[in-house]
């Protein structure tokens, strides 16, 4: 993926008011190292280090910084802000270390975090690089769906949608089914998470199934996603937003709660994960005192951590560790350690049995003891 969208991650960030001296740091530490993260032979090269030894150093400092905006420490942006923040460190160090390739590796992951947050964002939102035409360039940004990822990040929804169309079409034509569902995924989350607007996903499908040349495994994932979308058709919630607390625990008992009755890693309920996180995420953002804030963390988290499984960004382990650490004597603390104990086991699950570094089992402990401590 190309380091102009990295470059446009950090350009977008102004859109929280971050210090302006030093976003235009990041700004230049992402232009130096431009070159390099197109190339990973570059960035490996030891005669370019020193030039992205000093460019990482300037970024980790500048996005450090950032975090002093009070936006960013609000509970619905603090978990992502905290993994980009620790991704961007770890990339520094583990350059330092000469672990270059974990290092390109990790920078590169942080791509998408951006995109997490800014479509958490209401539509009302826009980036202050919504308009500047400098930010991205697409006469070198060749790939369509690349392109439209920038796009994404910047919150031009628009340019997003048009470039992942371009996509689906290119990658028809090639007969790139490995890789087709991607831009439809893309569009989904700008449909649905973003817009809120199942009808027109609706109508996006129903022009992709009539034309009959999709392979068969993605025209039965467009099905089932359309099957969820007119059942989202009906929710009041769409058309009027969440107002108030008891409008959001109704939603929740009415849209959220149903899902832990089903396989909720299905493949056709991410329509359900993508409406159900966006419109929290909207209550959250307008209501940022909420005193449902604990339960917001956790069903953040829930869907988050299904949604990671589908390329669509997770930060769900950090909501539940938010939950747990700020809230810990709240009943729902509780179910997010389950929650968050249930992930890391799974990530150290294999055929060999469970092996949970030593660092992380003590982090459980603690969390667990925090709770204890608080029933006290």
């Amino acid at each position: 993926m190309k380091y102009f969208l990295i470059w446009a991650i950090f350009s977008s960030i102004n859109a929280f008011a971050t210090p302006l001296l030093q976003m235009n740091k990041a700004f230049h530490s992402i232009t130096e190292l431009g070159p390099y993260l197109r190339n990973e032979e570059e960035f490996q090269n030891k005669k370019n280090r020193k030039i992205i030894q000093k460019n990482l150093k300037e970024l980790d400092s500048a996005f450090q910084v950032a975090g002093h905006d009070h936006l960013i420490k609000h509970d619905l942006f603090a978990p992502s802000y905290e993994l980009l923040s620790s991704n961007i460190k770890e990339s520094s160090l583990s350059f330092e270390k000469d672990k270059k390739d974990y290092s390109f590796w990790i920078l590169k992951e942080t791509l998408t975090l951006c995109m997490d947050c800014h479509t958490r964002l209401p539509m009302s939102v826009t980036s202050s690089f919504q308009n500047g035409e400098l930010t991205i360039d697409p006469n070198k940004i060749k790939d369509p769906y690349d392109l439209g990822v920038a796009y994404l990040i910047v919150r031009r929804f628009i340019d997003a949608k048009d470039n992942f169309t371009r996509s689906i079409q290119d990658r028809i034509i090639k007969k790139e089914t490995g890789r087709l569902l991607l831009p439809f995924q893309q569009i989904l989350m700008i449909e649905v998470k973003v817009k809120k607007d199942p009808t027109s996903m609706i109508s996006i499908i129903n022009d992709y199934l009539s034309k009959k040349h999709l392979p068969p495994t993605v025209e039965n994932e467009l099905k089932l996603w359309k099957t969820r979308l007119e059942i989202w058709q009906k929710e009041k919630a769409i058309t009027n937003q969440i107002e108030n607390e008891q409008e959001l625990k109704k939603f929740i008992k009415r849209r959220l709660e149903p899902l832990k009755e089903e396989d909720s890693f299905n493949d056709s309920l991410k329509v359900d994960l993508l409406f159900g996180t966006g419109i929290i995420s909207q209550y959250f953002f307008e209501n940022q005192n909420s005193p449902s804030a604990p339960e917001i963390s956790y069903w953040m988290g829930w869907m988050e951590k299904r949604l990671k499984k589908e390329n669509f960004l997770s930060t769900g382990n950090l909501y539940f560790k938010q939950c747990i650490k700020k809230y810990p004597q709240t009943p729902i603390a509780k179910e997010c350690l389950k929650e968050y104990t249930e992930s890391v086991e799974f990530d150290f699950s294999g055929s060999g049995g469970m092996a949970i570094p030593s660092e992380i089992k003590k982090e459980l402990k603690d969390l667990s003891d925090l709770l204890e401590e608080k029933k006290k």
